[in-house]
């Protein structure tokens, strides 16, 4: 091989692994898509979530992959995919995948996320997760993250315990402090879609309800403290449901914000 043709393919190598390495910055800006981890003693389930960045809404499409390669080199594929919307500084967990932590061989799993633009699915995905598994042959499973999350999981390290290899995280509290059954309904609408959204955070939440005017009450939600919403109670179970979605989403967006002046005050 002459002299030229290994320069132009050292070049070349050069142009498109700087190409990968920017194209990664334009990932999860709008949108973050995230494979959440969940491991039990024998399996671990993995979560397709997808986080809205944004105060505007998105209608988007999803696929989550897995490639697996056995211990022979045979390769098999699945695969999860719909459309969906998210709302503004919506959480959603889209799909779940669960592995026996004794599987042989290698498993990656890979999250997109595309927009959808006059019915269909733009070419180019606008948020991505990756994550490669293997086993260590006594049962335990070894996760390889996506390089591009090392920032996030750093992020997330600091509000764990040292236990053994893993660690524990410490979770924030919903905490109730309600008079009435309208007050308790609001806390059981709330806590289901805190729940189902996987809200992971060391803030505690609180919901409490005081007396109001005209027979009345009114309840608040404040998050570490900083109230995010308030409205005077109407008994209607819809009512209820629509307080607790609108007060989920405020809380959503002071937690991103807080988010957000931890990583500027680390950068600085």
């Amino acid at each position: 091989m002459s002299f030229y043709i290994k320069t132009y393919i050292v070049f070349l190598i050069f142009v498109l692994t700087s190409f990968t390495v920017n194209a990664q910055k334009f990932y999860n800006k709008e949108v973050n898509a995230i494979i959440k981890i969940d491991k039990k003693s024998e399996f671990t389930i993995f979560s397709a979530t997808a986080e809205n960045l944004k105060y505007s809404g998105y209608n988007l499409r999803y696929e989550f992959l897995a490639f697996k390669t056995d211990t022979n080199n045979n390769n098999s594929r699945t695969s999860q995919s719909d459309n969906f919307y998210l709302e503004g500084n919506e959480k959603k967990v889209l799909s779940s995948l669960t592995i026996n932590n004794n599987f042989d061989g290698k498993i990656i799993l890979v999250l997109l996320i595309y927009p959808i633009v006059d019915g269909e699915k733009n070419t180019g995905a606008i948020a991505k997760d990756r994550l490669v598994l293997t086993n260590n042959k006594n049962g335990q499973i070894l996760i390889e993250l996506d390089p591009n999350r090392k920032e996030l999981i750093e992020q997330e390290s600091e509000d764990k315990v040292a236990d053994g290899q893993d660690g524990v995280f410490i979770q924030g509290l919903v905490i109730q402090k309600t008079l009435t059954k309208s007050g308790r309904d609001f806390h059981r609408f709330f806590f289901s879609e805190y729940f189902n959204k996987q809200i992971k955070t060391n803030k505690n939440v609180v919901i409490e309800e005081v007396p109001g005017q005209r027979r009345s009450t009114r309840i608040t939600v404040k998050v570490d403290g900083q109230l995010v919403w308030q409205f005077f109670v109407n008994p209607k179970k819809q009512f209820l449901k629509d307080m607790a979605n609108r007060a989920l989403k405020n809380c959503i967006i002071y937690l991103q914000q807080l988010a957000k002046q931890k990583e500027t005050l680390k950068r600085y």
